[in-house]
């Protein structure tokens, strides 16, 4: 078994207000492959703890916080739980702007058809981070996750869960938690 690195790795947060310690867990690296092996309901709490972290990252004690490079290998797994583990890519604060249109989110970075309209408060996107986080893990993340052999029964939950973080429903953080909080319930 490989060591691990008996160093202390840190990195710069721009615009932070105070100290700032971020700590994460040694796992197994998530990939595709993994996943698949997964049962069914193993990704459907794969899913609920992908929700709670968006949920948490909106409601930070910092403000709305954006992993601006939100994908599969930025996450472990320890102890069947997912962790995210690649902290380097953290906007502590929402984009700044004038107008309303300065926080329309670009239609060819989420695959959106009609981005949905977010609002200039402030001086500040109001909901740029929250939306922006539940979009990218529905690019490369959720779809896998969410398993296609689940019964029958919950294939409509799963759909919709699927197309809120693809952004067809208008959905926060504290939805898509609700929401994969009643599926985990559902298949128990």
């Amino acid at each position: 078994m490989d060591e691990c690195p008996k160093q202390v790795l840190g990195s710069c947060i721009p615009d932070a207000v105070g100290p700032v310690v971020i700590a994460t867990e040694l796992g197994e690296p998530l990939d595709s492959v993994q996943l698949l092996q997964l049962t069914w309901q193993e990704r459907i709490k794969l899913a609920y703890n992908i929700a709670s972290l968006l949920h948490h990252l909106a409601h930070s004690s910092l403000g709305s916080l954006a992993v601006t490079d939100l994908k599969r290998q930025q996450f472990v797994l320890v102890d069947g739980q997912l962790k995210l583990a690649d902290v380097d890519d953290l906007a502590i604060t929402e984009p700044t702007c004038v107008y309303h249109t300065d926080c329309t989110p670009p239609r060819d970075e989420f695959r959106l058809i009609e981005p949905e309209p977010l609002f200039c408060v402030s001086g500040r996107c109001e909901g740029h981070n929250e939306r922006s986080n539940i979009l990218r893990a529905g690019l490369d993340f959720v779809p896998h996750v969410l398993p296609l052999s689940a019964p029958a029964s919950l294939e409509p939950h799963i759909r919709q869960i699927v197309e809120a973080y693809q952004g067809l429903h208008q959905w926060d953080s504290s939805r898509l938690l609700e929401a994969s909080r009643a599926l985990v319930t559902r298949a128990s």
